[in-house]
C-alpha cells in the first residue's frame, strides 16, 4: 500500500509540474499579432456561443496571452477575451512604399498643412507623428517624421472625461501656448500664467474652455492648471468644440517623454520645430488614428 502512495504521489507531482510548465510556455508565448478580419468578436469564453464583450477593427494591434485549440486570449480596451486565432497574423500591415501617408487621403483636399498621428492600433500608447506641406502642385511633402506618444489607453472612438484615451478624428488647431513667450509660430499665442486653468467640469458651463481662476471663482469645480511643466510649449487640438459634458476636455499637443492622459506629445524641441512651421493661413489640421483606419480620412 505504502509503494502505491508512492507512485500515485510521484504521479501526481509530474502532472501538476508538467502543467505548470505549460501554464509557464503559454505566458511566455505573448506577442503581438495583428486582425486580419474586417471586424472581429471578442467573446468572454473561447466558444463561438459565449457572449461577445468587444470588437476589434481590421488591422488593430493585439497582444496574445494564451492559446487554447483554435482560440487565442487577447486584452482589448483593458478586457480580457478571446478571439479566433484564424483571424489573426503575425504579419504588420504594410503601408505605402513610398512611406507618404499623406497621399491618397480624401479629407484634406482643402488644407495645406497636415499633422498626421499614427498608431500600430487602438491599444498603443506610442505613435508616430509625420507632418506634411502640400506645395503648388497639390502634392503632399512630409517634412517631419518623429516619435510621440498618446493616451495611456491609446486611441478611442468614446471619449469620456477622465478616461486617459487620446481621440481618434480630424481636428483643426487652435491657440499654441506656453510658459514663455513666443518661440516664433504664426498662430495666436497666449502666454500661461499662474491664473490660467483648463475647466474640465463637465457640470459647468465653462466646460472645457480655458480660464481665468480669480474671474470665474465658484464656476466649476475642477480645472486643470496651465502652469503644469508638460505645457512649456503645446497647442489647443480643437476636440468638443460644442463642450459635450463628459466626452473630455483640455485635448492639446505638448511636451512629453511618456504616454499622456488623453493629449499628444513630443520633445520640446519637436513642439517648437512645428509650432513655428504652422502657418494658420494654410489650414493645418491634425489626423489621429490608428495605421489601419487611415483609410477613413
Amino acid at each position: 500500500m505504502k509503494k502505491l502512495i508512492n507512485i500515485f504521489l510521484t504521479t501526481l507531482l509530474i502532472f501538476v509540474s508538467f502543467s505548470m510548465v505549460n501554464d509557464q510556455k503559454a505566458e511566455a508565448a505573448s506577442k503581438t499579432m495583428y486582425v486580419t478580419a474586417t471586424s472581429l468578436n471578442v467573446r468572454a469564453k473561447a466558444t463561438i456561443k459565449s457572449k461577445i464583450i468587444a470588437t476589434v477593427k481590421k488591422n488593430t494591434a493585439v497582444t496574445v496571452q494564451q492559446k487554447k485549440g483554435s482560440w487565442s486570449r487577447v486584452t482589448v480596451n483593458k478586457k480580457i477575451g478571446w478571439v479566433s486565432t484564424k483571424y489573426l497574423s503575425s504579419k504588420k500591415p504594410t503601408v505605402p512604399k513610398d512611406n507618404n501617408l499623406a497621399t491618397g487621403l480624401k479629407t484634406v483636399d482643402k488644407n495645406k498643412q497636415l499633422i498626421l498621428v499614427t498608431s500600430n492600433g487602438f491599444n498603443s500608447r506610442s505613435a508616430d507623428i509625420q507632418t506634411f506641406e502640400k506645395n503648388s502642385k497639390g502634392e503632399w511633402i512630409p517634412v517631419l517624421i518623429i516619435k510621440g506618444h498618446i493616451g495611456k489607453y491609446g486611441f478611442t472612438n468614446n471619449m469620456r472625461e477622465g478616461g486617459a484615451s487620446s481621440p481618434v478624428g480630424k481636428y483643426t488647431i487652435g491657440t499654441a501656448f506656453g510658459q514663455k513667450t513666443n518661440p516664433g509660430t504664426k498662430l495666436p499665442y497666449r502666454k500661461i500664467t499662474s491664473d490660467d486653468v483648463w475647466v474640465d467640469d463637465p457640470k459647468s458651463p465653462l466646460y472645457n474652455t480655458w480660464q481665468s481662476k480669480k474671474k470665474t471663482k465658484g464656476k466649476w469645480k475642477s480645472a486643470e492648471n496651465m502652469t503644469h511643466p508638460l505645457y512649456k510649449y503645446g497647442f489647443v487640438i480643437n476636440y468638443n468644440t460644442k463642450r459635450t459634458p463628459y466626452k473630455g476636455s483640455a485635448i492639446f499637443f505638448h511636451i512629453g517623454d511618456s504616454y499622456t492622459l488623453g493629449c499628444t506629445a513630443t520633445s520640446e524641441a519637436n513642439v517648437i520645430k512645428i509650432l513655428k512651421w504652422l502657418d494658420p493661413a494654410k489650414k493645418p489640421v491634425i489626423i489621429q488614428t490608428p495605421i489601419g483606419n487611415l483609410n477613413n480620412y
